[in-house]
């Protein structure tokens, strides 16, 4: 598959955030729902 950079900028912050919710929050159905959002209008 190809990706334009701030599609796998966008995707690499996403696997970083959801891989460490120690550092950031847990994940929630929210989160991932904002996550969605955010994905779908990249």
């Amino acid at each position: 598959m190809e990706f334009d950079e701030p599609d796998v900028d966008l995707l690499t912050q996403f696997l970083f955030e959801v891989s460490t919710p120690e550092l950031f929050e847990p994940v929630t159905v929210d989160v991932c729902r904002r996550w969605i959002d955010r994905l779908a209008q990249a």
